[in-house]
């Protein structure tokens, strides 16, 4: 009974020492360069807002984009997935997969056997503000 603990612990202590590094998006708003098209990502750490074209509607009308956000994992070959409930992830997966490619999204979309890029545009640095002057020490 104890061996098995045992080796737990070392698999555990091993995977500290090696430092397992996650990979994750840069911090920023992913868009395309492709006109007429509004789909995006925006990412801050491990969370993700993505809105891509609906699939059954290539028109791009108001209701004609699928959202969601949630969190997000980079695995094996850089696919990126998405921490869906199992019917929305089916139905996505079923037309769409992400890639993460160097700085940006690659999106491979099944149905139209194609593929394009959400470029990665950086987080702007808040802006530095004055501070409050308080009329009691003018």
């Amino acid at each position: 009974m104890k061996f098995p603990v045992i080796v737990l612990a070392f698999t555990f202590i091993l995977m500290l020492i090696s430092g397992c590094e996650i990979v994750r998006l840069a911090n920023g708003k992913y868009e395309t360069t492709i006109s007429g098209r509004g789909d995006f990502a925006a990412v801050y750490g491990d969370m993700i807002i993505i809105r891509l074209r609906n699939p059954e509607n290539e028109n791009g009308t108001e209701d004609g984009y699928w959202e969601w956000g949630g969190t997000y994992e980079i695995g094996e070959n850089n696919i990126i997935h998405l921490d869906m409930d199992r019917k929305t992830e089916r139905d996505w997966k079923f037309y769409y997969e992400l890639r993460k490619n160097g700085n940006a999204i690659k999106v491979i979309d099944h149905r139209a056997e194609d593929s394009f890029q959400l470029q990665y545009i950086p987080a702007l640095p808040p802006k530095r503000q004055a501070p409050p002057a308080y009329p009691a020490y003018q």
